[in-house]
């Protein structure tokens, strides 16, 4: 579903959006003249729950919410997401479902304990007098982390790629005819 998009450097949304009931009760919300709490929260959506966001390789919801936050022009400091925030962040993600996306992230969290226990572990623990981790176990686990990273990375790239290609061939639920870009 191709409902934001960046224009000029700006997070822009396509005026069906607005006819999604998510948006819509964002929008109609505000009643604002500027409408400055509406577009600030659709960035929000876009930045927090997009696939082609700059913020979708953090993991940590609180954290990426605050950073977001903290970098969209416009946002008042002391808004917290509510309710219809939510929601409208919820139905944007399952739109953007497929199984190349649900499983980048199922690898993303898993590579992300993989970083945690990595860090807690502490070669120096003993058991009955021995050590607790074996150090060759270990050390053959670290040689094997470049095949793990570039598997992400490629895993990463396919679903770009699949996006990108559905984004290329789709536009209002039609394809495009042909030549509609020009020709190259």
């Amino acid at each position: 579903m191709e409902v934001f998009e960046i224009k000029d450097d700006q997070v822009a949304f396509s005026p069906q959006a607005l006819m999604l009931e998510p948006f819509a009760l964002l929008w109609e919300r505000d009643k604002s003249k500027g409408k400055t709490r509406a577009l600030t929260e659709m960035a929000a959506v876009y930045f927090y729950t997009d696939y082609k966001s700059d913020f979708s390789e953090m993991l940590n919801d609180e954290e990426k919410l605050s950073t977001i936050k903290s970098v969209i022009v416009g946002m008042d400091p002391k808004w917290e997401p509510d309710d219809l925030f939510k929601k409208a962040c919820e139905f944007y993600s399952s739109r953007q479902e497929t199984p190349a996306t649900l499983l980048l992230e199922d690898a993303r969290h898993a590579v992300q304990s993989v970083r945690r226990f990595l860090r807690e572990i502490d070669m120096s623990e003993e058991v009955g007098g021995r050590p607790k981790h074996d150090i060759k176990k270990v050390i053959d686990s670290l040689g094997q982390l470049n095949k793990v990273t570039e598997a992400l990375f490629e895993l990463e790239s396919q679903v770009k790629k699949q996006i990108q290609q559905k984004d290329d061939t789709m536009r209002g639920g039609k394809e495009k005819s042909l030549f509609e870009d020009g020709i190259d």
